[in-house]
């Protein structure tokens, strides 16, 4: 027996690719090398570099060389448009963009569908290839770039070392003028014009769904959740003594760093991110209060003073103190609120075999994946469809179609494995599509009806849940007895 599972282990190795087009050719790369898949974005020149270097661009703070990918296998160049893409790889721990044409999808291949690059193809050499796909009895050609041979180590080096050199001559230019400027992100606040130092900006979202906190002050609207993290909302409005206004699709959140924590601002529109010479800068006019001007740093006049910006001090809107207080006081309440709806709600992945739609509990799904490959085992129940490999584990497989006796289906496009854990077991289930994940009510599940159409036994379903006034059921299973083997 572990001879067969060690022959079935070979039989099933894998390899998942990125595929994407230069031109009419495609090619693939080994998911394990890729960090990120970005649009294609600004990108700075590097002086003597090879023509196929296409410059840098700052990736969240860091320096990312980029590769234009038709012009390092000697194709020609063409305009970017919407498609086009920047995939961010990793080869022996050096980071680098290739800009392709389009990216079109990760695919699964079995190692045995790789086959010998031929002497000569079509714009690349054969060096640079691991080897080539074919799908769809040959009519679809992959090439299976070997990145480590396009991008050497010597090579990204090279490279590198020519951008450090560059940048570095670019910093020590700007530094002066850096000096004598401020980086502002400005926003509206009705008509007003108003800005926050980039430097205190953490990031600038769209206004979630806020929970309003009780006893707390007039200008904190609530708290919201982000990224686990309880963060509180000041609406700006309020804050200034200004009449509150409809969130509106401009309407954002800017996040701001108060030295041990954070808060959200709310505000009617961002504007931009501007550079501004510190000395169109003034204080603030004494018409303000001591607390306001505590609260203001000082207005930038800008356009010879037909604009003007209220640059706000940050650190000075709201105090560390009060939010931790203010959190504090609030995860309680949340926690308790977000228990009641657990308590309450049911989450459940839904999916299709045929005209019948079924769901079962997210808490059971370990993923979902394409149909891959299985291998049949003989001796085994009909509704068994055989064994997969998921990352060196073997995984059984059930068809519900056949464990549910219903009219075989060709597999496509849209049938998926379900992967459950049940009872720390771990099973596949084949289905035809996945829909979607529902959230609910527990009060629209109702008992199993005794009879259900297609003959299905009502021992597989713990319930039908009733959505859209009853226009859509979709019925519970039970995974228990749907994967008990007899």
């Amino acid at each position: 027996m572990a001879e067969a599972l060690n022959n079935l282990t070979e039989v099933l190795e894998e390899r998942q690719l990125v595929t994407f087009y230069l031109g009419q050719e495609e090619f693939g790369v080994d998911i394990m090398n890729v960090r990120e898949t970005i649009r294609f974005t600004e990108v700075t020149k590097v002086p003597q570099t090879p023509d196929y270097v296409e410059g840098i661009c700052n990736l969240r703070g860091s320096i990312l060389p980029i590769i234009d990918g038709r012009s390092r296998f000697g194709m020609e160049r063409r305009a970017r448009d919407e498609r086009t893409r920047i995939l961010v790889v990793d080869v022996n721990g050096r980071v680098t963009g290739i800009v392709v044409d389009r990216v079109s999808e990760v695919l699964r291949v079995n190692v045995n569908d790789l086959e010998p690059a031929p002497a000569v193809i079509r714009n690349v050499e054969a060096d640079y290839l691991d080897g080539v796909v074919k799908l769809s009895g040959g009519k679809r050609l992959i090439m299976a770039l070997n990145l480590k041979k396009i991008l050497t180590v010597d090579l990204v080096d090279a490279i590198q070392a020519q951008v450090t050199t560059t940048t570095v001559l670019e910093q020590t230019k700007s530094s002066a003028v850096d000096l004598e400027e401020e980086q502002l992100v400005t926003f509206l606040l009705g008509d007003e014009e108003y800005a926050f130092d980039i430097m205190h900006v953490k990031e600038i979202i769209r206004v979630p769904e806020i929970t309003a906190v009780p006893n707390a002050s007039y200008y904190i609207e609530g708290v919201v959740s982000i990224r686990n993290h309880l963060l509180p909302i000041v609406n700006m409005r309020t804050f200034f003594g200004m009449e509150d206004a409809a969130i509106t699709d401009q309407s954002r959140v800017v996040i701001i760093d108060l030295g041990n924590t954070s808060a959200g601002f709310k505000v009617d529109r961002v504007m931009e991110v501007i550079r501004v010479p510190k000395n169109v800068i003034e204080p603030p006019p004494v018409v303000f209060s001591s607390s306001e001007s505590e609260q203001i740093r000082g207005v930038a006049k800008l356009n010879q003073g037909a604009r003007l910006l209220m640059c706000l001090n940050a650190q000075n809107l709201l105090s560390a103190a009060i939010v931790k207080e203010l959190i504090g006081e609030t995860e309680e309440c949340i926690e308790d609120k977000l228990e009641k709806q657990l308590m309450e709600e049911e989450q459940l992945v839904a999916f299709r075999l045929g005209n019948e739609e079924f769901a079962i509990k997210i808490t059971d799904v370990q993923e979902i994946n394409r149909y891959t490959e299985v291998v049949r085992m003989p001796g085994t129940p009909a509704y068994f469809d055989g064994l997969v490999n998921l990352r060196g584990n073997i995984i059984p497989v059930v068809n519900l179609r056949r464990r549910f006796n219903l009219t075989e289906r060709a597999n496509d496009d849209s049938t998926r494995i379900i992967i459950v854990d049940v009872g720390n077991q771990k099973n596949g289930v084949v289905v035809d599509s996945v829909s979607e994940v529902l959230r609910f009510d527990r009060s629209l599940v109702e008992e199993t009806p005794k009879i259900l159409s297609n003959d299905l036994d009502t021992k597989y379903i713990n319930g039908v849940c009733k959505l859209n006034n009853g226009k859509r059921m979709v019925l519970i299973l039970d995974l228990q007895h749907a994967l008990k083997v007899g």
